[in-house]
């Protein structure tokens, strides 16, 4: 049958890119505010603003070029990738970084010099490309046991990586993919009411015996008694008054008073909300949560439309992936989570974030392009 050339952006999904994209220039205005107050002279935008203009850019190249290449094929290089990952994260450990003094614990990050870069964000993409793979392989026999104990086991080695790292937020998140993962492959329900059983003895067992400690401690408990920590809650509580003092059309862009006073520490990426809210006003950070949830729901709407089980178990991980990070940073923001270092997917700093991020929604992309019927080869259609 006779092909017609597509080119190559045929059969692109614009509604993930477009949306991607605005998300990322909003971002960006919001991180240029948050650290317009702290420029120096002569200095146009800061090095983390540079930074993520940097990986944005570089993001969305990436994500062209991976929705250009059959999802299946990226699939099958699970092995590659697990491996490549688990090095990168080993690498890490023994060379990695803290991002600030405050928070030497946690070496997270690789310091090339010219600039840094966080690898539990790439090990996200490397865990949705194998732990799909893996559930695929399995099911037909999802809900044996022997089947469940190995797709647990490969749960917990990026999860243990991460914590090995010091880094608890992330495998905070690391854990919600991988049971939203297995709701979406249809595990047996009961599978999960024996997991959330075992969590809560596993928290309240790390409690008892102290390996919870310090400030990870300290951040949990001044949920509860918010007077007796005010140092504790101090971001968050001035993030919160930043975000309501702005009303619903915001005090102006580059104007609020908590932005550009520097009263809310990390403003331009723990809690970038509070830029949103206090600028922009209610309408603002709703503009926020708006087109995240379109982002959220195009990627599930992707995976259902998949051609295969893999194509949509990679979007459902992709689509847990962004609504952990969503769900915890708004969390923290609003004081209903402790403060553990998440960022708001393409809206905070860190390039590391905003790349990978991109690389997840490239695959999303190349899902939706190769479940299309004229799509089932590179750059033709029958």
């Amino acid at each position: 049958m006779e092909r017609k050339r597509i080119g190559f952006f045929g059969g692109l999904d614009f509604v993930t890119l477009i949306t991607a994209m605005l998300a990322s220039l909003y971002g960006l205005a919001l991180v240029y505010s948050a650290t317009y107050a702290n420029l120096r002279e002569g200095q146009i935008i800061s090095g983390g603003l540079k930074s993520m203009l940097v990986s944005v850019a570089g993001g969305i190249i990436i994500a062209l070029i991976l929705c250009n290449i059959d999802y299946e094929i990226i699939s099958k290089l699970w092995p590659l990738v697990a491996v490549g990952c688990i090095a990168l994260m080993i690498i890490t450990l023994l060379f990695g970084t803290a991002a600030n003094d405050a928070r030497q614990d946690a070496r997270s990050w690789l310091n090339f010099g010219a600039f840094t870069f966080q690898t539990s964000e790439l090990l996200k993409v490397g865990f949705i490309i194998s732990f799909s793979y893996h559930l695929d392989m399995v099911k037909d026999h999802i809900n044996r046991l022997k089947t469940i104990v190995l797709l647990v086991i490969h749960g917990m080695i990026p999860i243990g990586l991460v914590v090995a790292t010091g880094d608890a937020g992330s495998a905070l998140i690391f854990l919600v993919m991988f049971i939203g993962m297995l709701f979406f492959a249809r595990v047996h329900i009961g599978y999960f009411a024996a997991g959330i059983c075992a969590l809560v003895v596993g928290f309240a067992a790390a409690w008892k015996l102290d390996i919870i400690n310090g400030l990870q401690r300290e951040r949990i408990t001044a949920l509860f008694y918010p007077e007796q920590y005010a140092d504790t809650l101090y971001q968050q509580t001035n993030g919160k008054i930043a975000m309501g003092s702005g009303g619903w059309f915001g005090q102006g862009y580059l104007n609020g008073s908590m932005t550009q006073s520097g009263a809310v520490p990390v403003n331009d990426n723990d809690m970038i909300l509070s830029v949103a809210g206090e600028e922009f006003g209610y309408i603002g950070a709703l503009a926020v949560m708006a087109l995240l949830l379109i982002l959220v729901l195009r990627v599930l709407f992707t995976g259902l439309k998949a051609r295969d089980n893999v194509g949509y178990l990679m979007c459902s991980g992709i689509a847990v992936m962004l609504f952990a990070q969503i769900f915890v940073n708004v969390g923290m923001e609003l004081s209903l989570l402790p403060c553990i270092g998440i960022t708001l997917p393409l809206f905070s700093a860190g390039g590391s974030s905003s790349i990978c991020i991109y690389l997840a929604l490239g695959i999303e992309m190349s899902v939706y392009r190769f479940s299309k019927p004229q799509s089932k080869a590179l750059f033709y259609t029958a």
